[in-house]
């Protein structure tokens, strides 16, 4: 007796083998010991390595634990081993943290591509629709530190470290945590125990050429595999007594490998890293090294089989770890943890921005829209910084919460990109041939709170687009924009005085507008535009006719949305566009090789200069049916009115082709772009899409409509088409080639079997 309490005093004082700690507490312990050493309970330490993907396994260890009901008091992370020893120290368990991880898009997240339905409307036409995209700046053009910038994953650690955001000193988690990283300045380990946490653990996995480095304090900080990939001493300087680690980082590899340029490298790279381990091991007591070594380390598509290996790894010590724990309540029962979960909202005293030169902090607050001493969710938070982030202001932008003193803190951390972006990116399809696009986008040009935006396609049926608009109010939700914008594009057939054949239109059109944003997806506006449309037949008719000239003024209510996750070959989301016009001819010309004649009102000839009204609608709707399928289900409709039972050829809408060409095609699978011209009409269509790789798709299209046709001596005609295509997202960007049959309930010019292909990005 006199023995096992002396021994229960020298680990007091720490002065013995952590081994023999160990024999004590499993197998030296009576219950008449127990009572005269109530509250001198050893401490146990968790070590996670890194290992990319593979460090999922360490979520297999903790299951082990919790059913052997045995939890650390501390824990050391890095890289993949400081996210989930992080997330473990907050309190989630390791069921939760297992949903978490499963249900966490890293294909996604592991890039710099974020939805779509993330970018606010306003920037959604150059977002990921060019080839490339330079700053026009005066500054230095710097290559870039890594692959990902980390917008995602950062967005992701924050919103589930929300509830210490208010801890600075990891100490005070739940269960004391530290992580590791490698500080590029110093060329030494750093020791991450205080700070935002999200930041701590962004920096312990920042893998370098694939993450940036990130900046804290005066260190830049990478991935803390480089020097220590298993924090052992860390734990034992924390105070634990008993150490239980979880390793699945580099482990050296075989001769054989070493014959490749690569196995040469990766030996290098992990070389330090590697006898630090070795050296590091020999102080841990329970060692676990999960059978993953025949995986890769980016194999994030393999969550579950992962996380299982790591638990059938860490079955064998499971009876251990039951008597262990068993061994530590017989001394002292373990203190239940805070619970600091349920933390949804925190009340800054003062929001600060930093890293801004070029975009004010009253732009930036006011596109937030939070203001100090208010109470903030962290998903309110987390949809405003979605929002200041789809702006395209930004390479990155987060926010950290530090408390000082007796003041909670709330920073907004930017990277600016340059005020004026330079776009470029090439097209072809059947309909206005080959061209290249150019496109300028520019910030704040005259004023605080303006946009100019300039998008040109420059080939044989060009087209161009210019808008300038001042938003009203800080929060840049409403504006004023004046536009120019025209086309030329072939229309396949139309009739023109009572002559039937290929024509070529061309507009021009100016005006301003009213514009309301509704969140990041939605956008409504109220237009005075005036209209000058020209059509030019591509024949030599009985007329010797040159031109038909229309000038309109008009007005417009346009109410669109689009929440689609990519523009082409999109999975999920809604596009959906709400027109109502109304115009009216102000004067025609017409000119032919022996004369020009002008129309008014006063001497009309054949024109129409009563009022007409049109609305169209047209909605796609896309959603996943499996991991690989997706439906696309739409409908179009347009309905036109005028006062005068002639028809003018400047309210024709336009059916045929696969996409929207000029601004009254309505597309119909089976004909051509823009072959049919139409005054009304209904229909819908149902499309499928399925995915062969991440790259190359195979899809089926059809639909059908009734329509009443120009000029047709049926007041109706059933119109439809049947069709497949092959896709392939390039470098220059989509590929798309296919075949359709249309048909029709009355004779067509052109044969009911056609062909397409559309090669790069779209005006």
């Amino acid at each position: 007796m006199e023995i096992v309490q002396s021994l229960m005093r020298r680990l007091i004082a720490r002065r013995i083998s952590r081994t023999l700690i160990i024999f004590i507490l499993l197998f030296a312990i009576s219950p008449c010991v127990v009572s005269q050493t109530e509250g001198v309970r050893p401490r146990i330490g968790l070590a996670l390595s890194g290992g990319g993907a593979l460090g999922l396994a360490h979520i297999g260890t903790l299951k082990v634990m919790e059913e052997a009901g045995l939890r650390p008091d501390y824990i050391t992370g890095v890289s993949m081993g400081s996210i989930i020893g992080g997330m473990y120290a907050l309190g989630y368990t390791a069921d939760s943290l297992e949903k978490i991880f499963k249900s966490i898009d890293w294909d996604l997240i592991l890039s710099n591509n974020i939805p779509e339905n993330r970018v606010i409307f306003t920037e959604k036409r150059f977002f990921n629709n060019n080839i490339m995209a330079l700053p026009v700046t005066s500054r230095k053009v710097q290559l870039p530190t890594g692959l990902i910038k980390g917008q995602l994953i950062e967005s992701m650690l924050s919103y589930y470290a929300w509830p210490a955001a208010d801890i600075s000193d990891f100490s005070k988690l739940p269960i004391p945590f530290m992580c590791i990283g490698t500080d590029l300045v110093s060329c030494k380990k750093a020791d991450l125990k205080h700070g935002y946490l999200p930041d701590a653990i962004r920096a312990s996995m920042a893998v370098p050429s694939v993450f940036t480095p990130i900046r804290i304090d005066s260190a830049v900080l990478i991935d803390g595999g480089f020097v220590r990939n298993i924090a052992v001493s860390e734990l034992k300087e924390m105070g634990a007594d008993v150490i239980i680690g979880s390793y699945t980082g580099f482990q050296k590899i075989n001769e054989d490998q070493l014959l490749s340029a690569s196995g040469i490298l990766r030996q290098l790279s992990f070389f330090n890293s590697y006898i630090d381990y070795t050296v590091e091991k020999k102080s841990v007591d329970y060692l676990i090294e999960p059978r993953v070594r025949d995986l890769p380390v980016y194999a994030f598509a393999n969550v579950d089989s992962i996380i299982q290996r790591g638990y059938q790894s860490a079955v064998p010590f499971r009876e251990k770890f039951r008597m262990l724990a068993d061994s530590l309540n017989r001394i002292a029962p373990q203190k239940p943890i805070e619970n600091i979960l349920g933390k949804r909202s925190y009340v800054f005293d003062r929001i600060e921005v930093a890293g801004n030169e070029i975009n004010s902090d009253d732009q930036i607050l006011g596109v937030l829209d939070i203001y100090p001493h208010e109470r903030i969710s962290k998903q309110t938070l987390t949809e405003r910084i979605e929002l200041l982030y789809g702006r395209s202001w930004f390479e990155k932008v987060k926010y950290r919460i530090e408390p000082r003193e007796d003041s909670l803190i709330l920073v907004i951390d930017c990277i600016e990109k340059p005020n004026t972006m330079l776009y470029g990116s090439m097209h072809y399809d059947n309909s206005i041939r080959a061209g290249i696009i150019v496109g300028l986008s520019a910030r704040d040009p005259l004023w605080r709170g303006s946009m100019l935006e300039v998008n040109t396609f420059i080939g044989q049926y060009f087209r161009y687009r210019a808008s300038y608009t001042q938003f009203i109010g800080r929060n840049q939700v409403l504006g004023i924009s004046a536009f120019l914008e025209g086309d030329y594009t072939r229309l396949p057939m139309m009739t023109l005085i009572n002559q039937a054949g290929r024509v070529n239109r061309q507009s021009l059109s100016s005006g301003l507008s009213l514009n309301q944003r509704i969140g990041l997806n939605h956008m409504m506006s109220v237009s005075a535009r005036f209209d000058n449309l020209f059509w030019m037949p591509d024949y030599i008719d009985s007329e010797n006719l040159k031109r038909i000239t229309y000038n309109l003024f008009s007005f417009n209510y346009i109410n669109e949305r689009n929440s689609l996750d990519t523009k082409y070959f999109p999975r999920s989301g809604t596009l959906l566009r709400l027109v109502v016009n109304t115009s009216r001819l102000q004067r025609a010309v017409v000119k032919t090789l022996n004369y020009r004649q002008g129309f008014t009102e006063g001497s009309p000839g054949d024109f129409t200069f009563k009022r007409s009204y049109s609305m169209t609608g047209s909605l796609r709707q896309y959603f996943p049916a499996t991991n690989k399928l997706t439906f696309m289900l739409g409908g179009d409709a347009l309905f036109t009115y005028s006062g005068d039972s002639v028809i003018s050829p400047a309210n024709y809408f336009y059916l045929g082709g696969q996409d929207f060409t000029i601004d009254k095609s309505i597309p119909l699978t089976g004909f051509h772009a823009n072959e049919i011209p139409v005054d009304m009409m209904a229909g819908i269509s149902l499309n499928a899409d399925f995915s062969i790789s991440e790259k190359v798709r195979l899809g089926l299209m059809s639909g059908i409509c009734m329509a009443r046709e120009i000029g047709s001596e049926k007041k109706w005609s059933l119109l439809g088409g049947l069709g497949a295509q092959a896709g392939y997202m390039s470098v220059i960007g989509p590929l798309k080639i296919g075949i359709v049959q249309g048909f029709s309930s009355g004779e067509r010019y052109f044969s009911s079997f056609k062909g397409f292909i559309s090669i790069g990005y779209n005006f």
